[in-house]
């Protein structure tokens, strides 16, 4: 069985995308839904001349639920997530990111749910400009 995981940039979002090129469905861990979207399996690493950041998908949550998806062969999840909204949230430094040119590298990485695809995929590194906030 095959996971990819490619990642690419638009306006300053990471959009990762879990594609299945295997004979076979699977299932993945998609995210936790806590009244938005949580990737927890999901890193995304920025490297440029502002300095590294690794920026973590998930936050303080009273209530959650597993979202698993099935992947038949050939399918995708696509997710667009927003970084600099999630460098300000607390399990992020609460810091913003620096505008800037940067090197971004994502990373899903699954080992303690059961029933699904587990393992690291590290997608290759694709450019991703962070414009100053407004």
């Amino acid at each position: 069985m095959s996971l990819t995981l490619t990642a690419a940039a638009h306006a300053g979002r990471a959009l990762l995308t879990l594609r299945n090129d295997g004979p076979r469905s699977l299932r993945v861990a998609h995210h936790v839904e806590a009244g938005e979207p949580h990737y927890d399996w999901y890193t995304v690493e920025l490297t440029g001349a502002a300095g590294a950041r690794t920026l973590r998908f998930t936050d303080d949550r009273n209530e959650a639920g597993l979202v698993i998806a099935e992947l038949p062969p050939g399918a995708r999840l696509e997710d667009a997530i927003d970084l600099s909204a999630w460098a300000l949230r607390k399990a992020n430094g609460a810091r913003p990111l620096p505008p800037g040119d940067y090197r971004m590298r994502a990373f899903y990485q699954v080992d303690d749910v059961p029933g699904v695809w587990t393992g690291r995929l590290e997608s290759s590194p694709v450019p991703i400009t962070i414009e100053p906030q407004r």
